[in-house]
């Protein structure tokens, strides 16, 4: 089945350093979906950088919104919340959330897991088959 986001949820105890030691390998999973150029792959590295400073303060990480990325890793405000996201369905979303969550499980974070809760997907299936 083709999702357009994977939602990944944390609980309510759940604090941003918590992702310190599976960020990296997060991060792995999504870049490594993009086509990279070594400039791109610096400019990723520098990205990774600037979301682990802002963990280590205990904030919500940046995400992965590189123009021209097949997928973004998006980080709602608001939220304890961490969204897989491609512009279209795919069926690798569901595949690379699960990858995720299995990083996730491996360093004891609690999460749930959903598809397709954004409100633009809602907005564009009703233009499209409303």
């Amino acid at each position: 089945m083709k999702n357009w986001s994977g939602h990944i949820q944390f609980d309510d105890k759940f604090e941003w350093k918590d992702l310190s030691k599976a960020f990296p390998d997060i991060w792995e999973i999504i870049t490594k979906e993009s086509k990279l150029n070594l400039e791109d792959a610096n400019y990723d590295q520098l990205n990774l950088d600037l979301n682990m400073k802002e963990i280590g303060k205990n904030k919500k990480p940046y995400g992965y919104l590189r123009d021209g990325a097949k997928f973004r890793l998006i980080f709602p405000i608001d939220q304890k919340e961490m969204i897989v996201y491609r512009g279209m369905p795919s069926e690798q979303i569901k595949d690379l959330t699960e990858a995720i969550a299995k990083v996730l499980k491996s360093k004891k974070i609690k999460f749930t897991i959903a598809y397709d809760k954004m409100i633009l997907i809602d907005i564009k299936s009703r233009r499209r088959y409303g």
